[in-house]
Parts: C-alpha cells; sequence; structure tokens
C-alpha cells in the first residue's frame, strides 16, 4: 500500500502481517481525502482501529498538524511504530495501545477536528464509536466524524450536538459522515 497524495505520496506503508486488517484501498483514500480537501489542513486527526495507520498517515502527509493513532493489537502497533519511523512522523503523532472504548474515554472534549474509524465490519463497534464521541463530545465545533463499513449497515446520532450528513456508499463499503455542531451559548 502507498500513500496516495500530499508530501510523502507514492511512500509505502507496512501492512502487519494480521488476520484482521483490512486496509483502506487507494481509490476510497482518494476519495475520501478529497472531499475533506483543505479541512485536513493543520487537524487534529484521529485514526480508531487504525491497523498499519494508513489512514492517519495519508491526513499527516495531506497537511494534518497531529495524529492520534488507537490500536489494542501489538503486532498492528509495531508495525504502526515501524511506520512513523520509515515516515519520519514521530513528532507528529502519539499512539495509544488500548481498546478503542477505553482509549475514548480517556480524551478530552473538544479534542479533534477529524475523527476516522474503521472498526471490523458487521460490528456493534460503528455504532459505539458514534455513541462515544457524542456523548465525551470528542469534535471540535464543526469536526467531522467519519466511519468506515459495510454499505448496508445503518448509522445514527441520536444528539443535536452530532448530526449525520450523509452516508456515501463506494463498491462493498460506505462512510458516514457525522458533524459537531455545538449550540451557541447566549448571555
Amino acid at each position: 500500500m502507498k500513500i496516495t497524495g500530499g508530501e510523502a505520496c507514492g511512500r509505502p506503508i507496512e501492512i502487519p502481517p494480521h488476520p484482521g486488517v483490512r486496509p483502506t484501498g487507494s481509490k476510497m483514500r482518494e476519495a475520501l481525502f478529497n472531499i475533506l480537501g483543505k479541512l485536513v489542513e493543520n487537524a487534529q486527526f484521529l485514526d480508531l482501529f487504525a491497523g498499519s495507520g494508513l489512514m492517519g498517515f495519508e491526513a499527516l502527509s495531506r497537511g494534518a498538524g497531529f495524529l492520534t493513532l488507537v490500536e489494542k493489537n501489538p503486532v498492528c502497533i509495531q508495525t504502526i511504530k515501524d511506520n512513523i519511523a520509515m515516515l519520519g512522523y514521530e513528532k507528529k503523532t502519539k499512539i495509544i495501545q488500548a481498546d478503542v472504548r477505553r482509549a475514548l474515554a480517556s480524551l478530552n472534549q473538544d479534542q479533534f477536528n477529524i475523527i476516522f474509524a474503521d472498526p471490523p465490519y458487521r460490528s456493534e463497534n460503528s455504532q459505539v464509536v458514534v455513541n462515544i464521541v457524542q456523548e465525551r463530545q470528542l469534535l471540535k465545533t464543526n469536526g467531522l466524524l467519519i466511519i468506515e463499513h459495510d454499505k448496508d449497515m445503518v448509522l445514527e446520532a441520536d444528539n443535536k450536538e452530532l448530526r449525520l450528513m450523509e452516508c456515501r456508499p463506494y463498491g462493498q463499503s460506505a462512510f458516514s459522515f457525522f458533524i459537531a455542531k455545538k449550540p451557541i451559548l447566549t448571555k
């Protein structure tokens, strides 16, 4: 797999030798980052179920300010560390080795501009991530939560502060885009 855009375009990324790792294909990555455009620049980016870290590294390559990666598998963690060293992103990254639920519970409110999650397909984790992100208010105002999932899955946000904008299918997969709209405080 190679990074598809930005300063590290064309650089190869190691993929962990783990059967559960399913990297997002290059066409889907390009489509996603074309949609995000300048929103990535200087963004605080969170990559959940990071696997190889490919989506987060794509964000850094395209100008994200900082990347936090969450992954619990030790084999994947080592691959992520190797990829960080190979790309020279040591000062722009933080790795949290933990279950996503525990990791999200430890993060601060209003911390991220973009959160990307690619949990195992057909698991409850997609909706769990939506619920925890909205409950913990982890996104900055107008921040985006993007979930990659099976195209037949329907995700919802039951909160006025986090709303589903759209779901875009790509073959057997889809991206669901949620936006954080914080209420305006009045005196």
